[in-house]
Parts: structure tokens; C-alpha cells; sequence
């Protein structure tokens, strides 16, 4: 998708156009940007997603705050006369880190609908962190592992799991972002996997970290063969809300905006024209039409 703005034609997510907008580092919509020599985007998201390029400007077009994962960024531009705002992936409700998108009036609006059902209506984050916490200190006498993406997910619940003194085991992969969301200041307690450090850990109780599709019992049962001790395995992802997985445990920890968020953005935006780039925004469309009693364009 693409926009034009004052002469220029801005990449959303994608490549092609005068210049690319990145919004965020995770590689569902940093595919195709690769050599480009600038682009739209934070200097955290550029670092995250491993692109040897410069942040960019354009006079009438800002970054905002998205509130999806570390450097996650919309973009607003004043493009003849029309205010146009493209989400990418975004989240209102602060995260452990506080992070949360800011919120702009447009004239157009281009959004996500990831959770665009209105069966998706999340419990409040904090909740969620309980519940995780409470498996974690109510299970101390097995291993147990989190399946969760390793950027973004994986980073919020080590923050959760720092929160009732746990230190978890993480992947190399893993590793590297944190390490990048710690050069931006949110420290982040972990033990990474093939360190003496981890060797040590991993003699006694541990919890790890792993990516979603080790997150299943069959993984379990094989690391509780190897280190001789009950493994329990459960997965963090706003989709547990109502998907059965393979675990003993599932948390509908989410950085998307749930349904009534998606809503409530639309409205607050003041947008007439609103468009979708993914997920069925048709319940979306017609919730907000009926809360403003505005006339919402596709």
C-alpha cells in the first residue's frame, strides 16, 4: 500500500514508492524494505529489524507513538489538504513498559484490524500479568516454559516475569533484542541459553523463554526427560483469549488493540474515511458508525 504525499509516494509497510514508512520492526511488515538507503521509521525499529539504513524526514508527516513493541511508530501526514494516518500495528493501553499509542485526528485513516472480532475484548494487561505470575510461583517445583514471539512478547514477559524475582531463560535470538531494548533504557533480567550462567540455572528449577512453536507438550515432555523434572508449558499471546493450544497454560497477553479499542480509535481519530490493510474491519466500521452516528467511509 501506498500513499502520495506532496509530490512524494511513501511506501506503507512495503517497498516501492519515493521513500519507505517503517512501522515497526516485526518481519510480517519489514519484508521487501532491505536496501533502501532511508526510511521513515525510529532509529530503534531500523536497529531491531537489522537495517543498515538512515531515519528520514518529510516535512508534513510525523511519527507517533504506536505502542506495539519498542520503536513502534504511525504515520501522520498532511498530504494535500487531507490529514492521513496509518497505524500499522498499534496498541492504546500501556504495556508493562508504559508504552501506548498516541492518538491524532485525520481526515483519513488507514488501521489494523487484527482483533477486528467482537469476541475479542481482552482483560486488562495487568490482569493478564497476574495471572502469569500466579502460575510461575504456583508451579516452583517444575520447569516451565512461555512460548511468545521474541520480539516484542518475549521482552514484556521477562518485564512480568523480573516483577516476582524471576530471571527466565531466553534464546540467542531473544537475547539480541534485549539487548536492544536495554541501550533504550528498560532493563531486562534473563539468563541466556548456552552461558555458563544458564548451565548453572538450568541445574535447578528454571523458566525459559521459547519461541511459540516449542510451546507444546511434546517440547515438554522431551525437557523433562533431559533435565529430570516435571516441565510444564504454556503460551502468551492475545489469541489464547478463545484458541485451544497444545499447553498446560494460555495468557491473552496482546500488544494489538482488542475490538472496543479499534472502536474507540476510530472514533477518537474523527476520521470520515477509514480503510483497513488487515483483518475484517466490517464489525469495526459498523460499531463506530453507530457510536458517533458519523458517515464512515470504506
Amino acid at each position: 500500500m501506498r500513499i502520495r504525499c506532496n509530490g512524494t509516494l511513501i511506501g506503507l509497510d512495503g517497498p516501492g514508492g519515493d521513500l519507505p514508512f517503517l512501522s515497526h520492526a516485526h518481519s510480517d511488515h519489514t519484508g521487501g524494505i532491505k536496501n533502501e538507503g532511508r526510511i521513515l521509521a525510529s532509529a530503534e525499529t531500523l536497529e531491531l529489524a537489522g537495517l543498515d539504513a538512515e531515519p528520514a524526514a518529510l516535512e508534513g508527516a510525523e511519527l507517533l507513538d504506536a505502542g506495539h513493541i519498542l520503536g513502534a511508530r504511525m504515520l501522520a501526514a498532511d498530504c494535500d489538504g487531507e490529514r492521513i494516518l496509518y497505524t500499522g500495528d498499534f496498541c492504546v493501553k500501556p504495556n508493562v513498559f508504559g508504552m501506548k499509542a498516541q492518538i491524532s485526528q485525520c481526515d483519513r485513516l488507514i488501521m489494523e484490524a487484527t482483533y477486528g472480532n467482537p469476541d475479542y475484548v481482552f482483560p486488562p494487561h495487568e490482569e493478564v500479568h497476574e495471572q502469569i505470575r500466579r502460575w510461575v510461583s504456583g508451579n516452583d517445583s517444575s520447569n516451565l516454559i512461555i512460548g511468545c514471539y521474541e520480539l516484542g512478547k518475549a521482552q514484556e514477559v521477562a518485564k512480568i516475569l523480573n516483577g516476582c524475582s524471576v530471571a527466565p531463560v531466553v534464546t540467542q535470538k531473544t537475547e539480541s533484542f534485549c539487548s536492544i531494548y536495554e541501550k533504550s533504557g528498560l532493563k531486562l533480567d534473563r539468563i541466556v541459553v548456552g552461558s555458563d550462567e544458564a548451565e548453572e540455572a538450568m541445574s535447578g528449577r528454571f523458566v525459559a523463554l521459547v519461541p511459540m512453536g516449542k510451546a507444546k507438550r511434546y517440547f515438554a515432555h522431551r525437557l523433562a526427560q533431559a533435565f529430570e523434572r516435571k516441565t510444564l508449558c504454556s503460551v502468551a499471546t492475545g489469541w489464547a483469549l478463545h484458541y485451544r493450544f497444545n499447553t498446560d497454560a494460555a495468557f491473552p497477553l496482546s500488544d494489538h488493540a482488542d475490538f472496543n479499542d479499534l472502536v474507540d480509535f476510530v472514533g477518537r481519530t474523527g476520521a470520515k474515511k477509514v480503510e483497513f490493510f488487515t483483518g475484517d474491519g466490517s464489525h469495526v466500521l459498523k460499531r463506530a458508525r453507530a457510536g458517533t452516528g458519523a458517515v464512515l467511509n470504506l
